[in-house]
């Protein structure tokens, strides 16, 4: 009996830790009530209202941290109607029963629109929304800082439509959908912050109603992307509304896909430009080479026109002194005819007449052998001499024919793209793009490599 008192006594809990049991059981009652405001106070730490139904007989009493409150961007007064997302919760020293608000919201699709016209009027009156405080994109953007949910088909729309362009991606997992959305972007607009390195951050979702896009027309979120010190790109999926986050941003297209679509655009614009430029540089070496094609061929014939003229020339002189030469031997010839006319005529005289006139006779052809034979060496020396002049003043000008020949031969050898290729060199292509870097490739891709006489096709196993 005795003890049955002595635990009917110990059987109690003490008032804080009953309020305590209360609110942890309370937490599961997180909710969203639409109410009408009847009354508000704005103190330096937090902010008291009252909630009303506008149908029935019933108070709520809320209160909502100060910091809290401005987050979400609201200038509450009496008579607003709200939808307000919290949990119940007693308030210890004093026994008092609140709903600790989380998120505030206007309730209705009018007063939406008015709040969104209101704040948007007192951006741009500030300037936010100007062109000349707008950054442009880097020249070929690498670093992407994203912010969306991960749970969504978004991230996968946006990771296939990325080109592979060696982009690195840092995802930071948010909700962005709904008023409760507003403290997660804050948050990760704030983690992206920090992070020096980024070249650009991408805030996207998909579509969705009016209601769904508020975080992007709360001031706080608007505000901090304003503040970024890196161009933002957003890609909100809603084309007949346009957020304030999006005006505020420095790019605002409509999809993840159209975000992907920015990002690729200078990367794509260089590789054009360098198969422009490469198409253009094989052009312009192709006609450098067949103009100095046709300059050797017009050299070497205006050479071989030039020497033709010239032999020419002397082989008319030749021919000349040959038929000088031919006139000569006719004479003697002629000479001869009439000595053995005249001896013939003389075949009655005696024959020591006849030994006489022979001996005169021979003794006159030994005289014109030796005039003329002097005359032809002398001819012959002067046709050697012309020949060796014609010939050494053509030596020396076909000579420097052949070494401008040979210095241009060495330039085409030395400019001709295929030499590289002789001498070990090879071009590797991935899904025929020329591969530069080792981050243009991954494990499992097949290489083209083209050499001075072929190509031939492996697969990567290793990047390193």
């Amino acid at each position: 009996m005795d003890s049955d008192k002595a635990v009917e006594k110990e059987n109690f809990i003490s008032v804080a830790v009953y309020i305590r049991d209360i609110n942890n059981a309370l937490k599961s009652l997180r909710t969203r009530v639409k109410g009408e405001i009847t009354k508000i106070n704005i103190y330096p730490t937090a902010v008291y209202f009252t909630i009303k139904d506008t149908k029935e007989d019933a108070l709520l009493n809320c209160m909502i941290w100060r910091n809290v409150y401005e987050a979400n961007g609201l200038d509450l007064k009496d008579g607003d109607e709200i939808i307000v997302t919290g949990a119940p919760e007693v308030y210890a020293p004093k026994g008092d029963f609140k709903l600790m608000a989380r998120t505030i919201e206007y309730a209705g699709e009018g007063a939406l629109k008015k709040a969104y016209e209101e704040l948007g009027k007192k951006l741009a009156s500030e300037g936010l929304f100007d062109d000349d405080r707008k950054q442009r994109l880097p020249d070929f953007p690498k670093k992407i800082g994203v912010i969306t949910s991960k749970s969504g088909v978004v991230l996968q729309d946006f990771s296939s439509n990325l080109d592979r362009f060696g982009f690195s991606v840092t995802v930071v997992d948010s909700r962005v959908e709904g008023k409760d959305a507003t403290h997660d972007l804050l948050a990760s607009i704030k983690t992206l912050s920090k992070i020096d390195d980024l070249d650009v951050v991408v805030i996207m979702r998909g579509g969705g109603a009016w209601e769904s896009l508020q975080p992007f027309n709360t001031e706080s979120v608007v505000r901090a992307v304003a503040n970024l010190q890196k161009p933002v790109i957003t890609g909100i999926g809603h084309d007949v509304d346009v957020t304030l986050t999006e005006l505020v941003a420095d790019f605002g297209v409509s999809t993840p896909t159209a975000v992907a679509g920015k990002l690729n655009e200078p990367w794509e614009q260089f590789i054009n430009s360098i198969d422009k430029s490469f198409s253009k540089i094989n052009k312009l070496f192709e006609s450098e080479l067949n103009l100095r094609k046709v300059n050797l061929n017009n050299s070497s014939g205006k050479i071989l026109r030039n020497f033709g003229r010239i032999i020419s020339t002397k082989k008319e002189n030749i021919g000349r002194f040959s038929e000088a030469t031919r006139k000569q031997f006719r004479k003697i010839e002629k000479r001869i005819s009439q000595a053995n006319s005249a001896l013939k005529s003389s075949t009655g005289i005696l024959r020591s007449t006849i030994r006489l006139k022979k001996q005169q006779l021979n003794r006159g052809s030994a005289n014109i052998v030796t005039m003329y034979k002097t005359d032809l060496l002398e001819l012959e020396k002067s046709i050697k001499n012309h020949t060796s002049l014609v010939i050494e003043s053509y030596k020396d000008k076909l000579k420097n024919h052949q070494d401008k020949i040979s210095f241009i031969e060495r330039n085409i050898k030395l400019n001709d793209p295929k030499r590289n290729m002789r001498l070990g060199y090879s071009l590797s292509y991935i899904n025929a793009r020329l591969v530069r870097d080792t981050s243009e490739a991954k494990t499992g891709d097949e290489l083209i490599t083209h050499l001075e006489n072929g190509k031939f096709t492996s697969r990567v196993n290793k990047v390193g």
